[in-house]
């Protein structure tokens, strides 16, 4: 029985915090797009950076002949945005796909952002969308840190170990798929 094709969201937080996870969340996100193309022809991944605003770091369906950089210098927090624009460009709310949207942050945000952030988890999680959020610090007691309910959480000893801990996900997006 051939497998659905598979939907692949990931928005990498580019705080300054961020930067050891830079490299590994780039060459994740490039392997990513070239193992979709590669793969079903309806496969498709997409991966956005944020800060105060949203940058295309991939598009979907164009898998990139090498890896895209980018920079972990940013402020603010646009992680609602992002996850809007992923979902509208890949469908990550609507069934045919496997879908699995991916956050790499350390989740440092306001309550205001939090809360708009969750309400999007929630909506794709609700619409069949598994959320994978890699978080490279652990969570600390009485801040709002760390990774939003709704999310599973991993949190490499490596930044390296990103690509596994997607690559696994994605694997069980697929796995669950209808």
């Amino acid at each position: 029985m051939p497998s659905p094709p598979l939907r692949v969201g990931i928005a990498a937080y580019v705080s300054g915090p961020m930067w050891e996870a830079e490299a590994p969340i780039a060459s994740a996100a490039w392997i990513l797009a070239r193992a979709t193309a590669l793969t079903d022809p309806g496969s498709r991944c997409a991966t956005v950076a944020f800060d105060q605003g949203v940058t295309a770091i991939s598009a979907p369906g164009r898998a990139s002949g090498q890896v895209t950089k980018f920079r972990a210098r940013g402020g603010g927090h646009s992680l609602a945005a992002s996850l809007d624009i992923l979902d509208a460009g890949l469908g990550l709310s609507r069934p045919g796909a496997a879908r699995l949207a991916v956050i790499a942050s350390d989740g440092h945000f306001g309550t205001r952002t939090r809360q708009q952030a969750a309400e999007r988890i929630a909506a794709l999680k609700k619409a069949g969308c598994a959320v994978l959020w890699l978080a490279f610090e652990p969570p600390q007691p009485g801040r709002q840190k760390g990774p939003l309910p709704g999310a599973t959480h991993v949190e490499p000893t490596d930044p390296a170990d990103a690509v596994a801990a997607i690559s696994k996900a994605a694997t069980a997006a697929l796995a669950a798929a209808p």
